[in-house]
């Protein structure tokens, strides 16, 4: 399975230009990003950007975010999400506020054929709960779908260093394909630099979360716009003696 890349937006002008380079393979969102693109007029005006950025990039997934940790409000926020776009996976944390498990949450959800992307994860054990969760919510489904599990890299590293965020990352795609877990999937979130991109890449996570501004730094070199000018000139003055 290749690598994808998700942009972390609810810019539909930003999304359109990575559809067009040919690097957007989904996307997330939450209210945080919402309101960072402008969104207003509270859940009808995310609705109706949601439903647009699915529109726009479907059949690729889209992510959108339950606002609350009480199980009972999470299954009725994300069964009201899923009626927007069939596309969508719906963003649940693996915990709550206090540590209580979501599991049972996230279980009935994807049991009903609802995509799930089950995400704030930290650690190796959190990430194959989560899995096992899933896998036996889709035994129970006809519908079938891909899900998610989405571990926070970037915080990891910060409070364990790099190197421990590799060593979840590629373990855990280990252990999907001993036990042999079909359609779930592993997103890298929380990227915050092309260092990270570089070597979560190199992870074995199915899909790469990056933010708009991380995409343009990871384009971006001195070496290759002074040796893009230096080919230029060169053309030129060869052009002037044909």
């Amino acid at each position: 399975v290749r690598m994808k890349i998700f942009i972390d937006s609810a810019e539909v002008g930003e999304i359109e230009k990575y559809i067009s380079w040919g690097i957007c393979d989904g996307v997330t969102t939450n209210p945080s990003i919402c309101l960072s693109a402008g969104v207003k007029g509270g859940e009808e005006g995310m609705k109706e950007r949601v439903i647009a950025i699915a529109k726009l990039i479907a059949p690729k997934p889209l992510s959108v975010e339950v606002t609350t940790d009480n199980p009972e409000q999470i299954l009725v926020e994300a069964r009201k999400y899923n009626t927007w776009a069939e596309n969508i996976s719906v963003k649940v944390t693996i915990t709550d506020r206090n540590g209580g498990s979501l599991l049972p949450a996230i279980y009935k959800l994807v049991s009903e054929g609802i995509s799930v992307n089950v995400t704030a994860m930290m650690t190796f054990n959190q990430a194959i709960f989560a899995a096992k969760a899933i896998n036996d919510g889709m035994s129970q489904s006809k519908v079938k779908k891909t899900h998610y599990i989405s571990i926070f890299a970037g915080r990891i590293s910060e409070e364990h260093g790099v190197e421990q965020s590799q060593k979840i990352l590629k373990e855990l795609r280990e252990w999907l394909d001993f036990h042999n877990y079909k359609n779930i999937e592993i997103i890298v979130g929380s990227v915050r630099n092309p260092e990270n991109v570089e070597l979560w890449a190199k992870s074995g996570a199915h899909v790469l979360t990056i933010p708009p501004a991380v995409i343009a730094k990871c384009l971006s070199s001195a070496r290759t716009k002074e040796t893009v000018v230096q080919f230029l000139n060169d053309a030129d003055k060869a052009l002037q003696q044909l």
